[in-house]
């Protein structure tokens, strides 16, 4: 068992090579590190004939050398909080590190299947895997007292991010109405599973049930924010979402816009509206969780320039009771 890395290259030819790799690498950093990939792979790998062999692999790299071109992606990417916002901001650095200037440089999103259609566009589209997904929301134990419709509030018991604590939510649904309302809803599901499978009848059966406080960045690993009156599915996850999937969603969608929303938890706020403040990890909490100070500096750029929701929304207040 254990990681394995697939590396993928298309070199100035238009020829390509291709070599996996016990645990491996799963990025690069300067012009240096990218020749001894490209000379390890020339020497270890083999030819491309057809569609590449490389095993699915948890972790990979592909270069195109032809068009600049470099994606990278790995299984850390599931860390317990501000992944997305980290392979982001990784991205950025490495896209500014001498060397790559002139290259087009991201995190693969798509995972191995993301690295095989970019250097192999041709490749069909394999299928998702059609699994029955519930909608399981997080727990209402302990900390939820109320939620009235009219007054468009929920009350809680001790404090106003409670749910936090205790909810044990993983992912964060928030939905704009046509009436310029923002309800949220927090699940234990896996995102796009469940946004794929349920499609357009989502918001309708999560509206079947009280709403959720908005959750804090570092509670939750992945989120949606779909606008009902522009037709808009946005959505971000620490896991990675082969193209089959988003054609699924897109298939379950269908008239909709489909897109991964950038920046994670950050980009949930600005989609809505919605300040940081309080809500956003703080530079101390994300040194904490291993964060070194350029990518925190990078990270907080994109935080304070993002572009936010232009419509004044409406967001449910919060009521507590049994303070003390």
């Amino acid at each position: 068992m254990g990681c394995w890395t697939a590396y993928l290259l298309r070199l100035d030819d238009g020829s390509h090579r291709e070599m996996d790799e016990k645990y491996g690498r799963w990025h690069l950093t300067g012009a240096d590190d990218r020749a001894d990939l490209v000379k390890r792979i020339l020497t270890d790998g083999r030819p491309v004939d057809g569609a590449p062999k490389t095993a699915r692999s948890c972790q990979g790299i592909a270069l195109d050398l032809t068009t600049r071109r470099y994606r990278f992606y790995s299984c850390a990417l599931n860390m317990p909080s501000a992944g997305v916002s980290h392979r982001e901001s990784m991205a950025l650095r490495l896209a500014a590190t001498p060397g790559w200037e002139d290259w087009d440089v991201a995190h693969a999103w798509g995972g191995d299947d993301e690295l095989r259609r970019l250097l192999f566009p041709e490749l069909p589209t394999e299928p998702a895997k059609t699994e029955a997904v519930e909608v399981n929301l997080a727990s209402r134990d302990y900390w939820f007292a109320d939620w009235d419709p009219d007054a468009h509030q929920i009350t809680v018991r001790h404090d106003e991010l409670i749910a936090d604590a205790f909810a044990d939510a993983t992912r964060l649904i928030s939905v704009i109405t046509a009436e310029a309302t923002l309800t949220h809803w927090q699940l234990t599901n896996t995102i796009a599973p469940l946004l794929a499978h349920h499609g357009e009848p989502l918001p309708g059966t999560l509206a079947a049930s009280a709403p959720f406080p908005l959750a804090a960045e570092d509670a939750v690993t992945n989120g949606a924010v779909i606008d009902l009156p522009a037709r808009r599915l946005r959505y971000w996850t620490t896991d990675t979402v082969p193209p089959g999937l988003i054609a699924q969603m897109e298939t379950t969608w269908p008239g909709w816009t489909v897109e991964r929303l950038a920046w994670g938890h950050l980009g949930h706020l600005a989609a809505i509206g919605q300040h940081p403040e309080g809500l956003s990890m703080t530079d101390t909490e994300l040194r904490d969780a291993h964060w070194d100070d350029q990518l925190i500096t990078i990270r907080n750029h994109a935080r304070d320039t993002l572009p936010t929701e232009p419509r004044r929304l409406t967001s449910p207040t919060v009521r507590v009771i049994d303070q003390g």
